[in-house]
């Protein structure tokens, strides 16, 4: 910033693996009529609010230009992948996870497509019940250590719900739409049972519709709803900001069942 200062910022700061970036972080609403009032005549989309923590996933294959590798490699937390590269977690806070999460490191070979050198991921662990195959409480999740985790240890599995993409193969994709990005996640990855999902999400822009996704949230035992812009400029990701054009809808359960109704 003091070599080419505030203005070109953007042009000189680049987004790159092993360099965690600070979240884009949404807005919490009331009531539905917000939502509705805030996307009146927009493009948005519904997302399950999953109840665990928000992860941010650097990867770099071992075949991936040699400046992304330098860059990852830096990293004093990175974990290098045996077979297929190195990667790291890292927190909503920018604290390092990966000695938290071997095991999501172990298996990220296995959710990656072919022709997926370079990525950064944003996405929320959430521990997994392996026998019913459904999630479980976010404190089930915070009884599993947090530093120098061993594999063969862990007792509490996870499953990571991805919901943006930020970067692929050396670009960086913020400034893409919502839209364009997530059809990039699932062109990118691949979903293993158990293990890494896309989040799940609706398009549809009635009360109904929203409704009916709002119980079925309920009963994949999720939190609530995200609600974000799905096109154009508004769409982008907005990096340590907390955006009118992500909503957040949370259940509050000791007021009640809520129905969502329109005034």
């Amino acid at each position: 910033m003091l070599e080419h200062g505030v203005l070109k910022l953007r042009e000189n700061c680049k987004l790159r693996p092993g360099v965690p970036l600070k979240p884009m972080l949404a807005k919490p609403t009331k009531a539905i009529t917000e939502v509705l009032d805030r996307f009146d005549g927009q493009k948005f989309t519904c997302e399950y609010k999953y109840d665990g923590e928000r992860a941010q996933i650097h990867y770099v294959a071992k075949d991936a230009p040699s400046e992304e590798s330098q860059s990852i490699e830096a990293t004093a937390g990175a974990t290098k992948l045996a077979t297929d590269g190195v990667a790291s977690i890292f927190s909503r806070n920018s604290e390092d996870l990966s000695k938290k999460y071997p095991d999501i490191l172990s298996k990220l070979h296995a959710w990656v497509k072919d022709g997926t050198r370079s990525f950064v991921l944003d996405c929320e662990t959430v521990a997994w019940d392996v026998a019913e195959k459904k999630v479980l409480p976010f404190q089930q999740l915070m009884t599993r250590k947090k530093k120098d985790v061993k594999i063969e240890d862990v007792k509490v599995k996870v499953c990571v719900f991805a919901f943006d993409l930020l970067y692929l193969n050396g670009e960086a994709v913020v400034e893409k739409s919502l839209r364009e990005r997530r059809e990039l996640l699932v062109q990118s990855f691949e979903p293993v049972e158990g293990e890494f999902s896309f989040a799940t999400h609706m398009n549809g822009q009635e009360l109904e519709e929203i409704q009916t996704f709002l119980d079925e949230s309920v009963k994949a035992s999720c939190e609530g709803l995200m609600v974000k812009m799905l096109d154009g400029r508004e769409s982008g990701y907005e990096p340590s900001m907390r955006s009118r054009n992500w909503l957040k809808v949370r259940l509050q359960p000791w007021k009640g069942y809520v129905k969502l109704e329109h005034h």
